[in-house]
Order: structure tokens, then C-alpha cells, then sequence
């Protein structure tokens, strides 16, 4: 086999090399674990105002006014809002809604 062809085959297999490592799935990092704990620091403003929709909901509940009638309805409506905005908060954990209410 002369010099050349020895080349060749040697350049070949190099570039073959290349596309088998470069093709292969390399060690991939690992995606950080999602948890609400991780979901709520990835969001405090969310988290604030979850705990503001919460300070709103006692004050209708405490509240002696119907507030001419719309009490119950601020009520419904605040909690669902906060049903609403942890939703959000943790839409890539995959909860489901019961789940979701229980978060505290």
C-alpha cells in the first residue's frame, strides 16, 4: 500500500470517527429537579400575590358587609383567582387541580 492510500484510508476514517462520536447522544446534564419549592423561587411574585389573594379572601370572609350583595361573589371570584394564579405557578409540575389546592 503506498503512502497516499494509506492517507486517504487514514483521512477517512477519521472523518467516519467524527460522525459516529458526533451523532452519538453525548452525556446530556441533568434538568434540575422541579418541585413547588423550585417553582415558587423561580416565581416570588406569583408567590406574593397568592399570599395577598389569601389576606383578601379573610377580609371578605371577616367582613360583617354584604358589600351591597357582592360578598359571596368576591368571594368565589378570589378564590378562584388563586386557584387560577397557582395554576400557573405550577403548570410544568403537572398537578392536577385537587393537587393543586392543597398546596399551602
Amino acid at each position: 500500500m503506498n503512502f497516499g492510500k494509506l492517507f486517504i484510508s487514514a483521512s477517512a476514517a477519521a472523518v467516519l470517527m467524527t460522525f459516529v462520536v458526533a451523532g452519538r447522544p453525548t452525556a446530556a446534564f441533568a434538568a434540575p429537579q422541579l418541585t413547588i419549592q423550585s417553582e415558587e423561587a423561580a416565581h416570588p411574585r406569583l408567590v406574593h400575590a397568592i399570599h395577598n389573594l389569601q389576606d383578601v379572601l379573610k377580609e371578605l370572609d371577616a367582613a360583617p358587609d354584604d358589600f351591597g350583595g357582592n360578598k359571596a361573589a368576591a368571594i368565589r371570584d378570589t378564590r378562584q383567582a388563586i386557584h387560577s394564579v397557582r395554576k400557573a405557578l405550577y403548570f410544568r409540575l403537572h398537578m392536577d387541580d385537587a393537587a393543586i389546592d392543597r398546596v399551602q
